[in-house]
């Protein structure tokens, strides 16, 4: 008895010790499990944050402001002074926040109208150090400036997306300043310390705004003003330099040490967004200005920002024929050697051309998805009543109109018309000078004034007349509609990747006559 006893007592101790390890085993892989998906969230696109930003939604941004200082604001828009405030995002509350106007030719353009419809930055952390929502600690709020259709932006960084690009999240919202609707925007996602961290992992890296003028183009001794720096401890710009010396020292179509400082796949998927959303200003136009350069450990992505203007909104012209091989427009090339020596590289441009194709794909349903996105947002624009433009103009960037080449106008006489400032948007006096109602910028002294496009203030950037500045009508001239510009471009590029128009050159096709010489 007593050995079975022992015996019986023996497999219990096992049994115990089996369930015992089974038990330490199945934690340990739980910890190991939920360690895992936390690193690839730190290091992956999701943020608790997302819920703010989900696809195809409406929320609202209510700032609550005094009044003295909101008055003062509106009477000093151009010093983009931050004042506290406020502000629920979406049903959720925080307290003094840093909030303020934003811009630049957008921004002088609105403060010299008799218009308050401005862009405004709001910072989390301006006041209260650390503090964010769900993790977010800046977005942006952009007015539509130059955007009938409301969509150009939110639908360009869907398109980059699509491609796998770094873009900053976006969501349409109402904002509300001390209960008033001040307007129906688009909410992004600022590129600072939570899209960093979101995107890369952490934030501690150097992060540099170009603005305009950031050809990347190498000078010995260069201070590089325009690379302006927003975040990291080396305010030395000795990695930014190593890039653009680098950048500019690859021979003709051999990569060298290019890998070694760049993530250059960024470089491409952005350069082939520009390309085939028509958005030149950016890098690929003569401004050379909207993007961000991220650096860690000595290697560069570029980031992509700013395309209220993409879709044909920017450039003189019918940019919807430029060659793929030689995507930049009122520029030269060879001054743009991030796109010039990338796309001399026979590897480099046939991924850049499978982007280009991956876009095309992106943009199969463009109809169906403009009309889908039109029916949700058509009440909201509905509703704003301090809109740059009239819903007509809304609905007329949302249909086809033919181009004619040989004129580079739309065969409808009307269309044009139809892109006019209408009674509500801003005006300015003749003068040049701030609009009346904001008695305390009357003596704007010159050099604050809104500067004129290249080319002179007859002309505005996208060919039409600009006259001083008419607000978001001025800039859009006779740019064609998201819907033309679209399906024109998708149709030339077509053709070019085909081998029936040219990738370089002038790609224009007249039906009767063939490609224009």
């Amino acid at each position: 008895m007593k050995g079975k006893e022992y015996m019986n007592e023996n497999i219990k101790i096992k049994k115990i010790l089996a369930l015992s390890i089974a038990i330490i085993l199945i934690v340990t892989a739980f910890i190991i499990k939920n360690s895992k998906e936390k690193v690839q969230v730190q290091g992956s696109t999701e943020a608790a944050y997302d819920s703010i930003f989900q696809e195809d939604k409406v929320i609202d941004i209510k700032v609550e402001i005094p009044e003295s200082d909101w008055k003062n604001i509106l009477d000093n828009p151009l010093a983009e002074e931050y004042k506290s405030a406020d502000v629920t995002i979406d049903g959720n509350t925080i307290k003094n926040v840093g909030f303020r106007t934003k811009g630049n030719l957008t921004l002088r353009s609105v403060a010299s109208s008799e218009s308050d419809r401005y862009s405004f930055r709001i910072k989390l952390d301006k006041y209260v150090k650390g503090q964010n929502l769900l993790g977010l600690d800046e977005i942006v709020v952009n007015n539509m400036y130059a955007d009938p259709s409301f969509m150009r932006e939110y639908l360009s960084y869907e398109a980059l997306k699509s491609i796998g690009a770094n873009v900053p999240e976006t969501v349409f919202a109402n904002i509300y300043v001390n209960g008033k609707l001040q307007g129906f925007y688009l909410c992004i996602e600022a590129i600072d310390d939570s899209y960093l961290e979101r995107n890369f992992g952490n934030n501690s890296g150097n992060l540099y705004k170009q603005e305009k003028g950031s050809t990347l183009q190498y000078v010995e001794g260069g201070s590089y003003d325009s690379y302006e720096q927003k975040n990291g401890g080396d305010l030395s710009k000795t990695d930014l330099k190593t890039l653009i010396k680098t950048l500019n020292e690859m021979s003709q179509g051999e990569k060298r040490d290019i890998e070694k400082v760049l993530d250059v796949d960024s470089a491409l998927k952005y350069i082939a967004a520009n390309t085939v959303l028509g958005n030149y200003d950016s890098y690929s136009g003569n401004m050379a200005q909207n993007y961000y350069l991220y650096g860690q450990n000595g290697k560069f992505t570029v980031l992509p920002w700013d395309y209220n203007m993409s879709m044909g909104g920017f450039g003189g012209g019918n940019i919807s024929t430029i060659p793929i091989d030689e995507p930049v427009s009122g520029v030269n090339i060879k001054n743009l050697p991030l796109i010039n020596n990338l796309l001399a590289v026979a590897e480099y441009k046939e991924k850049y051309h499978g982007y280009v194709k991956a876009l095309l794909t992106y943009l199969e349903n463009f109809e169906e998805r403009t009309t889908e996105l039109a029916n949700i947002i058509r009440p909201y624009v509905e509703a704003d009543n301090t809109k740059f433009y009239t819903m007509e103009q809304f609905e007329n960037n949302l249909k086809y109109t033919q181009i004619n080449i040989d004129s580079n106008t739309t065969s409808n006489a009307n269309t044009n018309a139809n892109m006019n400032r209408p009674e509500n948007m801003p005006k300015q006096r003749p003068d040049g000078v701030t609009a009346a109602s904001k008695n305390t910028q009357g003596n704007l002294k010159p050099e604050n004034r809104p500067a004129p496009p290249e080319g002179g203030m007859d002309k505005g950037f996208m060919g039409g007349d600009f006259k001083g500045v008419r607000g978001g009508g001025g800039m859009m001239g006779n740019a064609p509609s998201i819907m033309t510009y679209i399906k024109d471009r998708v149709e030339n590029i077509k053709k070019q990747l085909s081998g029936e128009l040219p990738t370089t050159g002038n790609t224009t096709m007249n039906e009767n006559k063939g490609r224009a010489d």
